[in-house]
């Protein structure tokens, strides 16, 4: 309802519009935005972009229970994950497919669209998309934060096919680093996990080098920076490699003044990714 201030509420399930499907919710994750929703330190809601009150829960899995009018792709009983940009359909951004573009851009329990912290969630049907039968759906819950990170490594030019191995380093053990890792492990990337809590890189395990400090970072080829805090950022504009690229996947970050000489001097580049 507000900054700290949530409550558990009865609603109406709603009528479908055309293009609409109704979801029953299965698994929904926590992630670090819908503590910052309920916090109310998340940029989209200090800079007044986004409002109260919303229901949260952007990586969800469920089941179709009702289909809209003008759908023919998914059906009643479809297992699904559901996309959290959404487009509003009209603009010429969507109709090139590309929602992030969208002015009017919707974000599933984020922004101006409720989310999956409730029994039943309303989505466009563009934006579901039915699972494998032998995908768990708890385990289908995490397709949204991995989709994040995928996304974000094309960003970085991190691809299958394009990207020769480099010396990564990731910062960040929470559900969003460890992803990064293990996709960029998986493609042949030489991996390195930083995070200033121990008990977290002890559980990592022999998976990735680990680090509990932030040396790693002066002799990585790449960055990923998962943490949205603005100490670690500025570290990272300081003490990065000469030619290094650095990847903010953190959010948000807010007011970090530094000196864009310290990017251009260096042949550092900086890439960001929703």
């Amino acid at each position: 309802r507000a900054p700290h201030r949530a409550q558990v509420e009865y609603r109406e399930v709603p009528t479908l519009k055309p293009g609409e499907v109704l979801i029953r919710v299965a698994y929904v994750g926590i992630c670090g935005t819908d503590l910052e929703i309920l916090e109310g330190s998340l940029g989209y809601y200090r800079s007044g972009m986004g409002s109260y009150p919303i229901v949260p829960g952007h990586e969800s899995s469920g089941t179709i229970v009702e289909v809209g009018p003008r759908i023919t792709h998914l059906a009643k009983g479809d297992r699904v994950v559901v996309e959290c940009i959404q487009g509003c359909g009209e603009c010429s951004a969507c109709a090139d497919d590309n929602a992030i573009r969208c002015v009017n851009r919707m974000e599933l329990g984020v922004l101006k669209q409720d989310g999956a912290y409730a029994e039943y969630m309303v989505a466009r049907a563009r934006y579901v998309h039915q699972i494998p039968a032998e995908l768990p759906l708890a385990r289908a819950a995490l397709a949204e934060p991995l989709a994040v990170v995928l996304k974000a490594l094309r960003r970085l030019g991190a691809t299958d096919a394009k990207s020769a191995p480099r010396s990564v380093g990731v910062i960040g053990a929470g559900t969003i680093g460890l992803l990064a890792a293990k996709v960029l492990a998986k493609r042949g990337h030489r991996v390195t996990v930083m995070d200033s809590d121990r008990r977290r890189v002890e559980a990592i395990g022999a998976e990735f080098a680990t680090s509990t400090s932030l040396t790693p970072i002066g002799s990585s080829e790449w960055i990923v920076e998962a943490t949205g805090s603005q100490e670690v950022l500025a570290q990272v504009m300081r003490e990065s490699s000469t030619g290094s690229a650095t990847l903010l996947l953190g959010f948000p970050y807010g007011r970090e003044p530094f000196s864009f000489e310290s990017i251009v001097a260096f042949d550092r580049s900086v890439i960001g990714s929703v």
